[in-house]
């Protein structure tokens, strides 16, 4: 530990995942590692570095310390496959935007259908796969000679019996299960030896050595008005059981589900006698097989997230039935492969029995979805009616997100189908003999609408953005951001071209209060389509619309939409690839990712636990010392990750304070999670509650913002803006009582009270600007006082921030 009394500025960068060098300043050579990994670790300065950069003032000595959590999210090359599986983590984080209700019954029901609808997910991928390999590929190009000559693999599989290249078609899908089952395993949980911020656990005291302690279940999923935040509780990250019998859940459903795609062939060939009567019972025990795992999803004590744990025999049972369902998987592949022998059908046919599956699913899902909207209504939502707190979509932001990871799982999956279809030979609906190739493969018509869906919505989204960028260019945006501003006065004296690049980087920032409704309504869109192109289809069956459909507009819908896959499966690649691009994809996993598995056990694996884990323990090892003290500085992200782990520091020594900028804890977390992020949540964090009441209350967090910033945004008030200078009608140190403090949006010069003197070359703050800031030097210093007070009359120092690198 240093010597002498030190206070620690210790910061925590925001998503992409910014280097330790950059955010001390400071040249590779001489930053070391304090205590972590390589996922996510504390660096420090060396001391004589931060002695010739600081040098003491008064008689407290500022240090500077790093947490670097960024490993956690685009270290490891596998997290850009999981890319390739967005659905599965939007059905997971709709679990986390439920809103707090006044009525839990119904409440309670919502979460079962979500899990039920992360299931249908896992099955919608297996649908989708068994289309692409065992249908369009094994069964019907291997078995077209025309088709599959210029394939050799395809070419040899054709020679093979039918069932032998069914086993081989399901090898891929066993495959990607068991990958998926191996990366759904893989955890960043607060295991001392691979987390824990500190020398050694056996250090730690009473109550450190309880949050080690992963034992006792994570709260309940639904949150009523009335309870605090189950971020404040220190069993939020623990590890649930119920989570683990949701993955041998879904594992089973996917080997069931399997098996029971290859049998159905053979059991549409052959259903009497002996082998009939085989065929039948290995059918029905799959089936069977597959019902047990979907009734044990709806069971909430099995598979439900929290609240009372699933008992041992149950817990035992579910980990059974998947090796069972392996098993069985196993003796179906290898039963069809001894046993059936058909040739091949004489004509174009389709797998029996998968189209008929894939319907049958989409209808249970759309039920489903119908049934999680009524929920949410039924279940009262408690909705914030502070201005700029009202949840975003009315509160049905979870039912939205749900519904758009189904319609992105439906499109790629389609996507894919004809994707292998145009690849291998040409697509065609089933029935259709007048094209005119020796090739040709039958897509569900399913597909091919959907196609000209997805094409028709990114039309619209076009047409959309471009009239938002009207909409935000226009004279009505400038006069509503001056409103909003409250304050425009002193940029209004910044030279003329100054204010058009501060106005500009304003109109832009507004975008991302205009998203949520833009999807919403993209959402809504797609989902009409949806309707519309099902009851053209299977009910009124318009023959002159399905010509249209199949003839005109088919073939550029069918491109579009592979073209889309193809791009996406090139990004992934380039993840794959390069760090520097997994670091940007990354990005949307520093959101997504930061809440536990909760619907889908098979998502990215979360990494709030652990930096929430790592921030309280380091916090607590470094005023363990009654000469240190810490000053919690975050940005961006690691305003989310600095919030959540005060709301569990609840000790007499962990009175720690806050300064963030570029926050989107009002602006994106509050209105989307407000069951965790409300406004009385965030309130809590105002005050340092001192167990001696006769002291008197300290405010303890400085928010920045800027109007440019398209992140950030203020936390409680829009008012004041900071002057700098003279006798500025706001000082720095009585922005804690109100929290928030604009900076403007482009530096001050000179700074002179009622002038905004700027430098006309001063870049505009934007969501990364506030690290070069002097305000945000000030804001440090003003914190310092609240735990290093210094006597009257001695100058306070001023710890220099990050250069541009940082940004």
């Amino acid at each position: 530990m240093t010597s002498g009394n030190t206070v620690f500025e210790l910061r925590v960068h925001g998503v992409s995942g910014t280097s330790p060098q950059a955010m001390l300043s400071c040249p590779e050579e001489f930053v070391e590692r304090v205590c972590g990994n390589d996922d996510a670790a504390f660096y420090r300065r060396a001391e004589w570095v931060d002695r010739a950069a600081n040098p003491r003032v008064g008689t407290w000595w500022r240090r500077m310390e790093a947490y670097s959590w960024g490993g956690l999210t685009s270290r490891k090359a596998t997290r850009a496959l999981w890319l390739l599986f967005l659905p599965f983590s939007l059905i997971n984080l709709a679990h986390w935007m439920l809103p707090p209700v006044s009525r839990p019954g119904p409440a309670t029901v919502v979460v079962v259908l979500l899990r039920l609808l992360a299931l249908s997910f896992t099955l919608t991928l297996l649908l989708s796969m068994a289309v692409a390999v065992l249908d369009i590929a094994v069964w019907q190009c291997a078995g077209t000679p025309a088709c599959s000559s210029g394939w050799g693999p395809l070419a040899l599989l054709g020679s093979w019996p039918v069932g032998v290249r069914l086993l081989v078609g399901a090898l891929p899908l066993v495959a990607v299960i068991g990958a998926l089952w191996w990366l759904g395993r893989e955890e960043t949980t607060r295991e001392p030896e691979a987390a824990a911020p500190v020398p050694a656990v056996a250090v730690l005291d009473a109550e450190a050595k309880a949050l080690l302690d992963n034992t006792p279940p994570p709260p309940g999923p639904v949150v009523t008005p009335t309870m605090r935040s189950p971020l404040a509780r220190t069993t939020f990250w623990n590890g649930d059981d119920a989570v683990q019998c949701m993955r041998a859940c879904h594992v089973t459903a996917w080997a069931a589900g399997l098996g029971a795609l290859v049998l159905a062939p053979v059991v549409n060939d052959e259903h009497t006698g002996v082998a009939g009567l085989i065929n039948a019972i290995l059918l029905g025990v799959n089936g069977l097989t597959l019902l047990a795992a979907v009734s044990a999803t709806v069971s909430s004590n099995a598979t439900g997230r929290g609240g009372r744990p699933a008992s041992t025999r149950m817990y035992t049972g579910l980990m059974r039935m998947r090796w069972f369902a392996l098993a069985m998987l196993g003796i179906s592949l290898i039963w069809t492969a001894a046993h059936y022998r058909r040739s091949g059908a004489s004509g174009p046919s389709s797998l029996p029995g998968l189209h008929d599956s894939i319907y049958a699913l989409v209808v249970a899902q759309v039920v489903l979805l119908v049934a999680a909207f009524v929920g949410i209504l039924l279940s009262k939502p408690e909705l914030a009616t502070e201005e700029g707190y009202r949840p975003t979509l009315r509160g049905y932001t979870a039912g939205f997100v749900a519904l758009l990871g189904w319609l992105l799982g439906g499109t790629f999956s389609a996507g894919v189908g004809l994707w292998t279809a145009q690849t291998l030979g040409t697509w065609t609906y089933p029935g259709d003999t007048d094209r005119k190739s020796d090739a040709l493969l039958i897509v569900p018509p399913a597909y091919v609408w959907a196609a000209v869906a997805a094409l028709i919505v990114v039309i619209v989204a076009l047409a959309a953005v471009i009239r938002l960028a009207v909409q935000v260019f226009g004279e009505a945006a400038r006069e509503k951001i001056e409103r909003i501003a409250e304050q425009g006065e002193f940029e209004n004296n910044a030279p003329d071209e100054v204010r058009r690049k501060i106005l500009g980087a304003r109109r832009l920032a507004t975008l991302t209060d205009r998203a949520p409704s833009l999807v919403g309504s993209l959402v809504s869109i797609a989902s009409a389509l949806f309707l519309v192109a099902a009851a053209l289809l299977f009910v009124f069956s318009v023959k002159r619309v399905d010509e249209v459909v199949r003839d005109d507009i088919g073939g550029i819908a069918v491109g579009a939409t592979v073209g889309l896959v193809l791009a996406v499966i090139g990004l992934v690649a380039a993840a794959f690839r390069n760090r520097q691009t997994r670091r940007v994809v990354a990005i949307l996993w520093d959101v997504i990712t930061f809440w536990p598995r909760a619907n889908h056990p098979l998502t990215p694996p979360s990494y709030g636990g652990r930096t929430v884990f790592d921030l309280r323990l380091r916090m607590r090892d470094l005023v363990a010392s009654p000469r240190t003290r810490v000053v919690l500085v975050a940005h961006s992200q690691g305003t989310i990750i600095a919030a959540a782990t005060l709301m569990q520091c609840s000790g007499a020594d962990e009175q720690f304070p806050l300064l963030t900028f570029g926050s989107p804890l009002r602006r994106l977390y509050a209105r989307n999670f407000p069951a965790y992020f409300g406004r009385k949540s965030l309130e809590a964090l105002r005050l340092i509650h001192c167990p001696d009441t006769a002291e008197p209350v300290k405010h303890r967090w400085i928010n920045l913002w800027s109007l440019t910033d398209p992140i950030g945004s203020w936390v409680f008030v829009t008012r004041p803006a900071f002057v700098r200078g003279g006798d500025a009608p706001t000082a720095m140190g009585d922005v804690p009582h109100v929290v928030d403090c604009r900076v403007f949006d482009v530096q001050q010069r000179f700074p002179r009270v009622g002038e905004f003197d700027v430098d006309r070359d001063g870049a505009v703050c934007g969501h990364s600007g506030f690290w070069t800031r002097a305000e945000y030097a000030e804001a440090v210093a003003v914190l310092q006082q609240l735990v290093a007070p210094e006597p009257e009359g001695v100058p306070v120092n001023e710890t220099p921030p990050p250069t541009q690198k940082a940004l």
